[in-house]
């Protein structure tokens, strides 16, 4: 948060201790509100050294990925495929567009396999859930961290 300018300050919602009155700032207080979170019962404190990269590492993963795009009709068939399919290595995220429920797997690139012939795989253990094929995509992911 920068609220006057200069170094930028990262803080994390935390309950509040019995006894602390401390006024939080108008605009935080109507970003809890919104959150649906009453800002009687909630203050903010600072992020400890490192505490904020614990938040990226899970959603970028950097180096070459290859994501698999399948659209079930029903929500059921896209969560049982995240759970066949979803392991160490393979992520997955999920997006309702045009009445129909995307999943996107999304894995590390293995130079030594043909991208063509994971999704084949992939699109065969979902098979009798009955997907949309909508291929997959080669992309290289890079994450930049700027420590503040």
């Amino acid at each position: 948060m920068n609220l006057f300018g200069g170094k930028t300050n990262r803080y994390r919602v935390v309950p509040r201790a019995p006894g602390d009155t401390a006024p939080l700032d108008p605009m935080v207080v109507a970003a809890l509100r919104k959150a649906g979170m009453d800002p009687e019962r909630f203050t903010l404190a600072p992020l400890e050294a490192g505490e904020a990269e614990a938040f990226a590492a899970p959603l970028f993963r950097t180096g070459a990925r290859v994501e698999y795009a399948f659209a079930f009709e029903t929500l059921n068939g896209a969560l049982s495929a995240i759970e066949r399919l979803v392991d160490d290595d393979l992520g997955a995220r999920i997006s309702k567009q045009s009445g129909k429920w995307v999943v996107v797997f999304d894995g590390p690139d293995d130079p030594n396999v043909a991208a063509a012939d994971v999704h084949q795989g992939l699109a065969k253990r979902v098979a009798d859930l009955g997907p949309e094929d909508r291929g997959f995509t080669h992309l290289t992911m890079s994450l930049t961290k700027k420590t503040v």
